[in-house]
Formats: C-alpha cells, structure tokens, sequence
C-alpha cells in the first residue's frame, strides 16, 4: 500500500501572492483607499470594477452579472480581510451601509507595494483621475456608467431603467 501525504502551504502561497511583482486585488483596493475613502459596498465593487477595467487591465477579479451589475465575492472577501489585517476600516453609517477607509498601516504596506511592484507612474496617476471623478458619482451615477459602457454585465440587474436614463 502507498501512503500519499498531500499538504498544501498555505502560508508559501500567501506569501508568494503578497510578494509578487504583480499588482493584485488587495492592491488594488489599497490604491483607490490611498486616494480616498469609499461609501457603500456597491461603490467599492464598482470602483475595483472601473480600476481593472480601465487602468490596470491585467487583473482579473472574477466578475460576474448580478443584481446591481458587476460583483466579485473576490472584491467582498478581500475587504473582509483587510479589514481583520487592520489595513483599512469600516464605519458603519446607518442600517446596510457603509464608509471604508484606508488605515496607516495600510498605508504604509501600499506605501511599499507602490515602490516594490512593477506600477507604472502614469496609471497611478490614471487611477487618482479617476477616483477623483468616480467620487464625484452617487451609487446611481456609478451604476448608470458601467451599466451603459459595460452592458455585458448589467443582465441581471433589479434597476435596468438606469441602462436608459
């Protein structure tokens, strides 16, 4: 009889993830909290959306059609995370909703992916462009943008009037 012992290292694995000169989804949540708090679970989904789809294009963090447009439960488990690892915070502003922000801890590890991963000077300066106008938008603005410049992923959505408004 052979015996086959299969381990996994789960802490080679994470580590290979946060060491690796490629930007990843903590990251990218990390850079657009860098530039500025967040309000509402839809708006960060959103702008993580927006951040792989129109500045750092090279990253995938599994989107799918849902019911307000494109969601990731990648996006939604990262954020938990970040938020047990004291990289950013969540304060709860009434019943659902609420606002995240970047602690400095998290600073100062985006601090040292910013010099350490391979980022190009002009997307960041790209992302902060477009974090300054994304903040702008309301829920319904930032719905009413992806849903009519990525429609693809508006089929499922519970308010498709925003498609046409």
């Amino acid at each position: 009889m052979i015996n086959v012992k299969i381990e996994t290292d789960w802490d080679k694995l994470l580590s290979d993830y946060e060491n690796s000169k490629e930007l990843n989804v903590e990251d990218i949540i990390l850079l657009l909290l860098n530039y500025g708090k967040i309000s509402g679970k839809t708006m960060m989904q959103k702008q993580v959306f927006l951040t792989v789809k129109e500045v750092f294009t090279n990253i995938s963090a599994l989107y799918h059609p849902d019911k307000y447009g494109p969601y990731s439960q990648l996006v939604s488990d990262i954020v938990v995370k970040l938020i047990n690892d004291g990289k950013i915070i969540k304060f709860n502003r009434g019943e659902g909703h609420a606002t995240y922000a970047i602690t400095e801890s998290g600073k100062e590890y985006i601090n040292k992916v910013i010099k350490s991963k391979n980022i190009n000077n002009e997307d960041l300066e790209k992302l902060r462009k477009n974090k300054y106008d994304w903040d702008e938008w309301d829920t319904k603005g930032i719905l009413r943008y992806v849903y009519r410049n990525y429609p693809e992923y508006a089929t499922k959505t519970k308010v498709p009037e925003l498609k046409w408004e």
